[in-house]
């Protein structure tokens, strides 16, 4: 029995040793690397325990091992509308509702579109042969308000 635990003391030596050696400075907490090999040395089961314990930077960095960090967006420094327009005017938020009322517009101009279009289709009776391709591209560009197309297009 105590030849496993001086078996389980001496890897967890060399674990510790070598997550010492390979941590940049960085990633090393409390002491300097060196004054936590010599620790592991000449203490090696406490050493290496308090190690992993204290000296051990377990925080995320760039290497982050799968854990999820909630990305940096600039939005989330304000507190409120109010702060974000202090901070950079209104124009980004004026853009936002400029886009919004484009977007309004042009469902309405398609929806507009398409109930004429029920309409004219309703009025019209079905040809017995598929239309050709100069027809559809005629009818595509007087429904887009686009004139008479020109020859060559």
């Amino acid at each position: 029995m105590s030849v496993l635990l001086y078996g389980a003391g001496i890897v967890l030596l060399v674990f510790a040793l070598i997550d010492i050696i390979t941590r940049g400075e960085d990633q090393v907490r409390g002491l300097p690397k060196f004054a936590w090999i010599l620790i592991c040395i000449f203490l090696p089961l406490v050493g290496s325990i308090v190690w992993f314990a204290v000296g051990h930077d377990w925080s995320a960095n760039d290497r982050n091992h799968g854990r999820y960090i909630e990305p940096d967006r600039h939005e989330d420094r304000y507190a409120s509308i109010g702060h974000a327009r202090a901070a950079h005017g209104d124009k980004r938020v004026n853009g936002t509702e400029q886009e919004l009322a484009a977007l309004e517009r042009e469902i309405e101009y398609w929806a507009r579109w398409s109930s004429e279009r029920r309409a004219s289709d309703a009025a019209t009776p079905a040809p017995s042969e598929p239309a050709s391709e100069g027809a559809r591209l005629r009818r595509a560009k007087e429904a887009a308000g686009e004139g008479e197309p020109t020859p060559g297009s």
